[in-house]
């Protein structure tokens, strides 16, 4: 639940996001899987502290578009898994999941890092993934 209105949240204030940086970014390091780390609002870090104990949530980027959003509840068995589909072009990702299409600014896209930003109300947002569970 809370990522889907962190996500929410994402959309809503992409509209006013701007990106003053044009280069590109290598979307061939996109496809794995991507550990929640924090979040950083108006420069304030927000360390993610989601199931700590069971295991960690993350996204994974799959071939053909497919994009999984696991996240693991009171420590079930299986973690809840949510499928759905995403398109990335230059510095532009867009996901659709459970019906709800967001779109991110990839802020940072390297081989171990993977930083997506928007705007909300105009306050700053960050969220912040490595591909290196700790």
């Amino acid at each position: 639940m809370k990522k889907l209105f962190a996500l929410s949240l994402m959309l809503i204030g992409l509209a006013s996001c701007s990106d003053d940086d044009t280069s590109s970014v290598n979307l061939d390091n996109l496809q794995k899987r991507w550990y929640n780390v924090s979040t950083i609002v108006s420069g304030q870090k927000i360390p993610y502290d989601g199931n700590p104990t069971c295991g960690k949530d993350y996204m994974e980027f799959q071939a053909s578009n497919v994009l999984r959003e696991i996240d693991w509840v009171d420590c079930q068995t299986d973690p809840t898994t949510t499928t759905g589909t995403y398109t990335a072009v230059d510095k532009t990702l867009t996901t659709v999941l459970d019906g709800e299409t967001i779109t991110y600014s990839i802020k940072k896209l390297s081989g171990t890092s993977l930083q997506l930003s928007t705007s909300f109300n105009g306050t700053v947002i960050t969220y912040v993934y490595t591909s290196t569970p700790k």
